[in-house]
């Protein structure tokens, strides 16, 4: 009786070890779209729907704020998974890709940022009032006359539990919201 209450107790620790495991494992690596330049969508959801847009994202511009660039390289990736997650667009392409070209309906996303508060995890931790970390943008959709198809402030904010980067997810978030919202699908190509 014993030796099988020690055989589940060590088949428990086993199990509780390769869940523990498997979820550092899962935060730790994020998606598999990070690398991706785009993602195109199936025909069939294109047809019927007027014009399909691609989208070509800039890198943050800090304006001269002190943003670490982890934090600006944070907010890119972000942008580029959340944006391929709205599956608003035909495709998301990175800047500098060389297919933007080639791509008809294309329009461009530049951000920058407005106001950067830093944060402390500690406060956050210790106390839920005060440590939070603010991020402010101007987000702006252009076609490539540059015509602007969207302009607004968005913001991000870690207020109470987690890394500071988290705001940058956040913020990429509600970016990626604000543009499935509007009504860009309906903009008039040219």
């Amino acid at each position: 009786n014993k030796a099988l209450r020690r055989l589940k107790v060590k088949t428990s620790k086993w199990k509780l070890s390769f869940i523990c495991v498997a979820a550092i494992v899962a935060i730790a690596l994020p998606g598999h779209l990070l690398s991706q330049t785009a993602t195109l969508k199936s025909s069939s959801a294109s047809i019927g729907s007027g014009p399909q847009w691609a989208v070509q994202v800039k890198k943050v511009d800090s304006a001269g704020l002190d943003l670490a660039p982890s934090f600006q390289l944070a907010i890119y990736e972000n942008l580029l998974e959340e944006l391929n997650k709205t599956k608003k667009f035909n495709a998301v392409l990175r800047e500098g890709d060389r297919n933007a070209y080639d791509v008809p309906n294309l329009l461009i996303l530049k951000t920058t940022v407005v106001k950067y508060t830093p944060g402390s995890e500690t406060r956050r931790a210790v106390t839920t009032v005060s440590g939070a970390t603010k991020l402010m943008v101007r987000s702006q959709l252009l076609t490539r006359d540059g015509e602007t198809v969207l302009d607004c402030k968005v913001n991000g904010n870690v207020r109470f539990f987690g890394s500071n980067l988290r705001v940058t997810h956040n913020l990429a978030r509600n970016i990626a919201k604000g543009i499935k919202k509007s009504n860009v699908a309906t903009f008039r190509a040219l």
